[in-house]
């Protein structure tokens, strides 16, 4: 994906994070592809004009009838001759290795860093030192369960196909590259589990953002609580879900007043179906920042997935009280202070934790204030630009000694 400032869900957020303190700290060559939705030409446009060193594949759909079939039968026969997941299938596209092919041909590089599971197959020059950021750990789950018409049983079926390619694909990116990065212990502890001859080249290193403006205090509505998540991600459905259901109405029996707010792309029915006396569902709002000025509490109650929440961190760099889970803390907790958040793992703590804040005006002003300093403190693009720098010079560091034999 392009990095974007302002681009849908997590990655194109923090990819522009990362290449913002990377450059201003390297000298950074950027390889991308830009996708057929209208804001990644955009992204791309902002990229090329911002000076950095950019090179981009076009992975859209052809304009010619012919060429579009040429190019869905490449992609089927991608997925249907191999062991790949489809996505990557979808991302990797050919006119990326050819970019890397003369890039590689024709400079040297220190350091390689790939990005994303769905970058990790493209042969790169031996001898270089490798990164590779993996974004999220997807763990083995048991066999969905077909649905009920027959006509939908080809598309469960190529899905379970394609969720049991995961496993040794994830593992097979795990072993390739000099280091690993990952976003949170627990997906540390994963590979570490799956793969124990690559744990020792894994490091938690947790992402970054371009910090936005402070929320302004006086424009929270008492007792307004936000939920914020892109429902295309099977983890977000299962906590707004919960939320409503649960732990809306514990809240509300200690606080009245209170009301939830769920904001997010592509809310499938059963999201819809929450809205109710004390919830309201906003579907693919064109912007999260006002529902956000909003809020009095932002509520993270996630329970499934892996990785780092980027809803937590922009709650958390916007400078707001959050309560989440320890789940929902990944990334957090990768530093020597404790995280500027409110921790439960039950409906009845999450409850308890948000009624709380809701009736405490100064506690939740004090979290706010000490959630923002901890963001500017380690998730700005300067703070992860240090971190990542340190892991490249390890990464070098190991290529040199494999050079000395």
């Amino acid at each position: 994906m392009v990095p974007a400032a302002g681009g849908p869900g997590a990655i194109p957020v923090l990819l522009h994070a990362e290449a913002l303190g990377l450059g201003e700290r390297h000298q950074l060559t950027l390889v991308t592809a830009v996708g057929d939705e209208p804001w990644e030409a955009e992204a791309a446009a902002v990229l090329l004009d911002s000076g950095l060193d950019v090179h981009l594949a076009d992975r859209r759909q052809p304009v010619r009838s012919r060429a579009r079939w040429r190019r869905r039968l490449r992609l089927a026969g991608a997925w249907a001759g191999g062991r790949t997941p489809w996505r990557t299938v979808w991302f990797a596209d050919p006119a990326l290795q050819e970019i890397l092919n003369r890039l590689t041909a024709t400079r040297e590089f220190d350091v390689i860093a790939v990005e994303d599971s769905a970058m990790s197959g493209f042969r790169l020059p031996q001898g270089v030192p490798t990164v590779y950021t993996h974004h999220e750990v997807l763990k083995p789950r048991p066999i969905a369960r077909p649905p009920g018409a027959p006509r939908s049983w080809p598309g469960w079926l190529r899905g379970e196909i394609d969720w049991r390619r995961w496993g040794g694909f994830q593992k097979a990116a795990w072993r390739r590259f000099d280091l690993t990065q990952v976003f949170s212990r627990r997906d540390s502890e994963a590979i570490a589990e799956s793969v124990p001859d690559a744990a020792a080249r894994i490091r938690v290193n947790p992402f970054g953002i371009v910090l936005p403006d402070r929320a302004d205090r006086s424009r929270e509505v008492p007792g307004t609580m936000l939920f914020v998540g892109n429902f295309a991600h099977p983890p977000n459905r299962d906590a707004a879900i919960w939320l409503a259901r649960e732990i809306v109405p514990a809240v509300v029996a200690r606080c009245p007043a209170a009301r939830l707010r769920v904001v997010g792309a592509a809310p499938p029915a059963e999201v819809l179906a929450l809205a109710g006396e004390h919830v309201e569902v906003f579907a693919d709002a064109p912007s999260v920042r006002p529902h956000l000025e909003r809020a009095a509490l932002v509520l993270a109650p996630v329970r499934t997935g892996g990785g780092m929440r980027m809803k937590v961190l922009e709650a958390v760099a916007t400078g707001k009280a959050v309560v989440t889970t320890a789940r929902g803390a990944e990334g957090f907790t990768a530093f020597s202070e404790e995280p500027p958040l409110a921790i439960a793992d039950d409906a009845a703590g999450i409850a308890a934790a948000a009624a709380d804040l809701l009736g405490d005006d100064p506690g939740r002003a004090a979290l706010a204030a000490r959630a923002r300093a901890f963001a500017e403190l380690h998730h700005s693009p300067e703070a992860w630009a240090e971190r990542l720098t340190a892991v490249f010079e390890e990464a070098i560091a190991i290529g040199d000694r494999r050079a000395d034999g």
